[in-house]
């Protein structure tokens, strides 16, 4: 169940296949497979994502349907951009069948986001480089969501530091949401899967599982610099390893605590190195916590942290 209406697609189907005359919009596809002249149709797919966004029309609701075994990569921080408002791109297939876009070339290559009510869903994301600095770069891209995606290395020492990193304009990436994605990485630049640089209200992560390689004391969810608020967050059930060994915020850290900052964390499974300093956000965050439980010992079932009150 989700509790933000954007992080949910409820797409029509018989028997597994959608009912693309009951979809808002118009319906284009994508297939890497096909090299004959495209025309975003499914026996006439495009190539690659960008050529079906650019296709879209904002604020028609388009979908963009993504094959299974497609197969792209991204080589520069123009080759795919989502810049076209209300579009759901959805990959088809499951397991290693579903879509796979790679990065590579540079670490600066990314996905910018640039417009508003995007969801990206069931696709495979690999890090063909070094500390890629961002796989999506968010500037006006409100209620962009991320659904049951991979984030993955493409080798070894190869790795995302942060899956979404926004800019500085504040309030721009409301209702950020990532929801039963999967991000296993053991490089030791892995980051955080949001780095906000920016006041954010609404961020949503829920049902995610996250296992990552240490990096300093970085949390695994999100990290709020000096002078940023993060308001009405909803952080839930979503399971945590990074094995660091001192001073573990695990969830999210904000370089300052306000009264300002509110929301809800809940739920969540935690599992650090610190056996005495570990947090589930940075103290004094001003959140509500309900059974959140955290280990530092291999085959523990974990504690209750914060403790509960009386």
């Amino acid at each position: 169940m989700f509790y933000a209406p954007y992080v949910t697609v409820e797409e029509p189907f018989v028997k597994g296949a959608p009912i693309f005359d009951m979809i808002d919009g118009n319906v284009y596809w994508v297939d890497s497979a096909y090299g004959g002249n495209q025309r975003g149709t499914f026996s006439s797919p495009m190539t690659t994502i960008d050529g079906a966004v650019n296709l879209c029309s904002a604020g028609n609701n388009d979908h963009i349907f993504v094959k299974a075994g497609h197969a792209e990569s991204i080589s520069t921080a123009t080759a795919l951009n989502l810049d076209i408002a209300d579009v759901a791109i959805i990959g088809l297939g499951n397991g290693t069948d579903r879509p796979t876009v790679t990065l590579d070339t540079a670490n600066t290559t990314t996905i910018p986001v640039t417009a508003a009510n995007i969801l990206v869903k069931n696709i495979i994301f690999n890090a063909n480089f070094l500390n890629i600095a961002a796989l999506f770069s968010l500037t006006t891209a409100k209620h962009f969501a991320l659904v049951e995606c991979q984030f993955k290395p493409a080798g070894a020492s190869l790795n995302f530091v942060d899956i979404v990193d926004t800019n500085t304009t504040d309030n721009a990436a409301d209702g950020l949401a990532i929801a039963r994605c999967n991000w296993v990485d053991s490089a030791t630049g892995s980051g955080s899967l949001v780095d906000s640089d920016a006041d954010i209200d609404g961020l949503t992560a829920l049902d995610n599982y996250v296992n990552l390689g240490v990096n300093g004391v970085l949390s695994a969810v999100a990290e709020v610099p000096a002078g940023k608020d993060t308001t009405n967050i909803n952080v839930q059930r979503n399971t945590i390893t990074r094995l660091v060994t001192a001073s573990a915020v695990q969830v999210i850290t904000w370089a300052d605590t306000t009264t300002t900052n509110t929301g809800l964390c809940a739920d969540n499974e935690l599992r650090t190195l610190d056996t005495a300093g570990e947090l589930v956000t940075t103290a004094g965050s001003n959140v509500s916590f309900y059974n959140n439980k955290s280990s530092s010992v291999a085959g523990a079932g974990g504690y209750l942290l914060p403790a509960a009150d009386s």
